[in-house]
C-alpha cells in the first residue's frame, strides 16, 4: 500500500509513525490428517490466528526535502496507513526559517546556507524513515534512518547509500510469506545438500527478477504477484502433506520458479523505498545482500527447530506421532490459502 500524506506539519514535529496489519482467515482441507482430533484443534487455532498474520510489513515512513536555488525547501512527510502509538519529530537545521504552507506541507527558508547541516530525528522507535533529499545542483540522495538513530548529515556529498543491506536483512524477516517458504522448503527437500541446491536456485532466481523490476527492465502489477507468491505457499504445503520428497532436479525447478515470484514481491517493497540514482547498483546488490543474510538465518533456526521436533517425537507413541508431524503442512497450508482468496478477492476492492 503506498505511504499516505501525514497530517499538516511544520519544521518540526512532523507527525507519528505507524504499521499495518492485513486480515485474513479461510479453512483449507490439506490432508486426512485432518480427521484426526489434535490435527484439527491445531488447525483452528492457526485459521484464528490467521487473521493477524502478517505478508509484508516493510512499510517506511519517507521524508521528501527539495532545495531551490534561492535556498528555500519544499518538503513532505509520507506515512504508513496506520498510526504508531510513539511520535516521530523531523527537526530542520535551526537556521531554516519557516514559511507558510499548504497542509501536509513544509516550506522553509535556508537563506545563502542552503539545506546544510543535520536532520534531527527523534522518536522513531521501529520501522524506517526514508529521506529523499534532493539540494540544488545536486542530484537525488536516499538515505535511510533506523531506530535509534538521532541526526542525519546533509551534505552535498552521498557516499555510499547506507542502510540498504540492514533494510534487506529486516524485509525477509518481516515478510512472513517469504519466511514461511523458505521454512516450508527447509522442512520437504532433503538430504542438506540437496537443500542447498534448492536454496540457491531460489536465490539465484529472485536476485535477477529483484534486480530486473528495481532497475525497470521489468514492470508487474503486485496485486497478482502478491496472490501467485500465495499460490506458490499452497503447493508447498500440498507437497509436504503428501511427504512427497523431490528429487535433486525438481527441488531446485521448484525454487527456482517460485523465487522468480518472490524476487517480484521483493522489488514491489523495494520500491517503497527507492534507489539512489547515482548508486542503484551498489544500493540493489546491499539490499540482495541483507535478504540472503536473513533468509540463511531463517533456514538455520527451521533446520534446529526441526531436529529438536524429531528428537521430541522419537519418545512418543506412533498413533501420536502421525498426527504430530502433519501439524506443519496444515498450519501452512492454512495461512497460504488465506492468503490466497484474501490477495485474489482484493483484485476487485477498491483502492
Amino acid at each position: 500500500m503506498s505511504p499516505q500524506p501525514a497530517s499538516p506539519v511544520s519544521p518540526a514535529p512532523f507527525g507519528p509513525s505507524i504499521e499495518a496489519v492485513s486480515p485474513a482467515s479461510c479453512s483449507p482441507r490439506v490432508s486426512a490428517a485432518l480427521r484426526r482430533p489434535v490435527p484439527a484443534l491445531a488447525c483452528a487455532a492457526l485459521l484464528l490466528a490467521a487473521s493477524v498474520a502478517r505478508a509484508h510489513e516493510f512499510r517506511p515512513a519517507v521524508l521528501v526535502l527539495e532545495e531551490a536555488g534561492d535556498g528555500r525547501v519544499d518538503g513532505r512527510l509520507e506515512l504508513p496507513p496506520e498510526l504508531d502509538a510513539s511520535p516521530l519529530v523531523v527537526e530542520l537545521p535551526p537556521h531554516c526559517r519557516p514559511l507558510p504552507a499548504s497542509p501536509g506541507r513544509l516550506r522553509v527558508d535556508c537563506g545563502a546556507a542552503g539545506l546544510r547541516g543535520e536532520l534531527r530525528v527523534t522518536g522513531l522507535e521501529r520501522g524506517e524513515l526514508i529521506v529523499r533529499l534532493r539540494l540544488h545542483q545536486h542530484g537525488l540522495q536516499t538515505m535511510v534512518v533506523r531506530p535509534g538513530q538521532t541526526s542525519v548529515p546533509l551534505t552535498a556529498d552521498p557516499g555510499p547509500p547506507p542502510g540498504y543491506l540492514a533494510l534487506g536483512v529486516e524485509h525477509i524477516l518481516g515478510g512472513a510469506d517469504h519466511l514461511l517458504f523458505v521454512a516450508g522448503l527447509t522442512l520437504l527437500v532433503r538430504p542438506a545438500l540437496r537443500l542447498a541446491g534448492a536454496l540457491t536456485a531460489f536465490t539465484a532466481a529472485h536476485s535477477l527478477t529483484l534486480a530486473l523490476a528495481a532497475l525497470g527492465v521489468l514492470a508487474l502489477p503486485q496485486p497478482p504477484v502478491e496472490a501467485c507468491i500465495a499460490v506458490s505457499l499452497v503447493l508447498l504445503a500440498r507437497a509436504l502433506a503428501l511427504d512427497a520428497r523431490p528429487s535433486a532436479g525438481a527441488a531446485w525447478r521448484l525454487a527456482a520458479a517460485c523465487g522468480l515470484l518472490h524476487g517480484l514481491g521483493f522489488a514491489g517493497a523495494l520500491a517503497d523505498v527507492g534507489l539512489p540514482p547515482g548508486a542503484a547498483v551498489p544500493a540493489l546488490l546491499a539490499f540482495n545482500a541483507g535478504v540472503e543474510l536473513g533468509q540463511l538465518l531463517a533456514a538455520l533456526v527451521v533446520l534446529a527447530l526441526a531436529a529438536l521436533a524429531r528428537a521430541a517425537l522419537a519418545t512418543l507413541p506412533a498413533r501420536v506421532r502421525a498426527p504430530l508431524r502433519a501439524l506443519p503442512a496444515l498450519g501452512l497450508g492454512a495461512v497460504a490459502v488465506a492468503w490466497t482468496l484474501e490477495r485474489v478477492l482484493a483484485f476487485w476492492s477498491p483502492a
